[in-house]
């Protein structure tokens, strides 16, 4: 398809309401809190949470109401949160693994030894920006250590603390000998190649959550890897068609089951639930969820 110049013209908050109303939104709240929500939230990123309900691509479906759409903004912000909440649990105790599991095997720059790595770009990627992050934190023991010590980067039970999501990513999936990557996630009772693609699909996620990107309805590109042999409630819960695998759906299980073992009491999943339950109008199917989900034993931990 040929390319044109963008022609539309600005419109103002008026005019914007004016164009939801005749393309046929209810707009069931007073005129000015339209115009309100409008200017605070910007028509184009509402558009993403109204675009299901087009008829063609131009008019609304009938009873398409302003407030609905509102609601979805609102369910999709807490559920960012939430989501938020998790990853930074789990990225806090898979730091911690690794830099327990690595240290007591390797000692303490144990992320200096390049023969412990699989592809020497990636390594000395990695570790030339972990060496950006410790010159640039401003947290005190990193400025202790690296006043004291002449090491690059710190003792890796200190290193960890200032690794991106990504950077985590990148140490675990790069280990040379599945030994090291196994004794990890035998702490979540996952293959390690299944923790490999679920510490992939949460850097790509939080990056997401992190610029308040749409994640309700969201068809992700990077799919987790389906156990094929354990964690049993996992392999249950998960829903193997192909559209629902780039849902959010299967990335709420892997969670939960992460969660239930970094912290047995967390009260995540009543969370989750209850603003699941907060939102009626919400369509879980396009999230992912089967009709039957909260039967499965993963949600009742």
């Amino acid at each position: 398809m040929a390319k044109v110049s963008y022609q539309k013209p600005h419109l103002s908050y008026a005019e914007q309401r004016q164009k939801l109303l005749a393309q046929g939104m209810v707009l069931d709240l007073p005129d000015a809190q339209v115009e309100h929500f409008l200017s605070h939230l910007n028509y184009y990123r509402l558009s993403g949470y109204w675009y299901g309900y087009r008829e063609n691509g131009q008019k609304f479906k009938p009873n398409t109401r302003f407030s609905d759409i509102l609601a979805l903004y609102q369910f999709d912000k807490s559920l960012r949160i939430l989501l938020l909440d998790a990853i930074e649990q789990i990225e806090v105790s898979i730091r911690t693994k690794l830099a327990y599991h690595l240290g007591a095997k390797y000692g303490a720059h144990a992320l200096l030894d390049a023969s412990l790595f699989s592809n020497s770009k990636v390594y000395h990627d990695t570790l030339a920006k972990l060496t950006v992050e410790v010159s640039r934190s401003r947290e005190e023991f990193i400025l202790h250590l690296a006043a004291k010590y002449h090491e690059p980067v710190p003792p890796i039970w200190a290193a960890v603390e200032v690794m991106s999501m990504g950077q985590l990513s990148s140490w675990f999936k790069n280990l040379k000998t599945r030994q090291d990557a196994l004794a990890i996630a035998d702490n979540y009772e996952l293959d390690s190649k299944v923790l490999t693609s679920f510490l992939h699909h949460l850097t790509i996620l939080r990056n997401h959550c992190a610029h308040h990107a749409r994640v309700w309805h969201k068809h992700f590109t990077f799919k987790l890897q389906l156990p094929s042999h354990k964690p049993h409630a996992v392999i249950e819960a998960f829903q193997t068609e192909r559209q629902a695998q780039s849902k959010i759906y299967n990335t709420l299980v892997m969670m939960a089951w992460v969660l239930n073992k970094v912290q047995p009491e967390h009260d995540w999943l009543h969370r989750l639930t209850a603003l699941l339950d907060s939102y009626p109008q919400v369509n879980r199917a396009q999230m992912g969820f089967p009709a039957n989900w909260q039967a499965y034993p993963i949600w009742k931990s």
